[in-house]
């Protein structure tokens, strides 16, 4: 299927300001069912762009404007990309993850020490949730269901809560709040995970909502926005993704614009303004994600 995006961010302050560098983690990432056919971007006031590959292998648009000044920023990005079907149960583990808890050989943990280290102010108050949520812990049990045990225990505990606020709560913050953005909830994923001893990383994307026939409601709790979800690494499976906001696994409708351990690294777009004294800022995002039709 082909699938078009059409994604306004406007920026509105108070008065004339200045702008440094943006970065954009916009561009959906290729992959075996990912293909983009076109990407447009344009920006007020005009920018200059430049691409970059980052660390995480993110394609990442960097705008700069120069001496320009305005009381607007604005980002429109336009685009259409072809989406493979793909079962998210179609794999096999390699016998040695085929149970939870299993571990990682030499090469594995090399490669994927920066989605294994935690933040070990997290990690009681985690297991302590994990353990109530899930059970023992220390007990084997088929590791894929062990995930998607996981992922709905966030989905049902953790209440959805659009945010404002810059920024993503700790595991901390969430289990003290009970609620939190997809951001926050997929954090809490990845902080959970690792704890467990499992590689994870934070994903920021956008999720595609095919329409429903019998006219229900939508399943995207976020629909409207950008969403984030998590992707544990499994041998033999590589990198599977789990939507703790709505409770699924990553399928096709999943469509990941960047990766990264940090979810600070991967915010849809980083810059600065600059004026003398404080100038508030609002913003509005406008966010459609169709499927192309003939």
């Amino acid at each position: 299927m082909k699938i078009v995006v059409d994604h306004l961010t406007e920026y509105r302050y108070e008065q004339v300001v200045g702008f440094g560098e943006h970065s954009l983690y916009l561009r959906p990432r290729e992959s075996q069912t990912i293909h983009v056919e076109s990407f447009e971007l344009s920006s007020q006031p005009a920018g200059k762009v430049r691409w970059v590959r980052d660390c995480f292998n993110n394609v990442v648009a960097v705008v700069s404007f120069g001496l320009e000044k305005s009381s607007l920023l604005s980002f429109h990005c336009r685009m259409a990309f072809e989406v493979a079907e793909e079962n998210p149960f179609d794999f096999i583990l390699e016998s040695r993850a085929s149970n939870f808890p299993f571990t990682y050989d030499a090469r594995e943990k090399s490669a994927l020490r920066p989605y294994l280290e935690a933040e070990e102010l997290e990690r009681w108050r985690v297991l302590e949730w994990a353990r109530a949520a899930l059970g023992d812990l220390s007990k084997p049990r088929e590791t894929f269901s062990f995930l998607t045990d996981l992922n709905l225990a966030i989905h049902r505990q953790i209440r959805y809560e659009s945010r404002d606020e810059e920024g993503t709560q700790t595991a901390n913050e969430t289990l003290d709040r009970r609620c939190g953005s997809c951001r926050d909830m997929a954090e809490f994923f990845v902080a959970t995970s690792r704890q467990l001893g499992l590689a994870a990383r934070f994903v920021s994307g956008y999720l595609y909502e095919p329409p429903r026939p019998d006219g229900a409601t939508t399943f995207n709790v976020a629909a409207g926005s950008m969403h984030a979800w998590a992707e544990v690494y499994l041998p033999g499976a590589g990198w599977r993704g789990f939507d703790p906001t709505n409770g699924l696994v990553a399928d096709h409708h999943f469509l990941p614009a960047a990766v990264a351990n940090r979810p600070e690294w991967v915010s849809p777009i980083q810059g600065q303004y600059f004026h003398v004294g404080g100038v508030a800022s609002r913003m509005q995002v406008a966010l459609t994600i169709e499927e192309a039709r003939e």
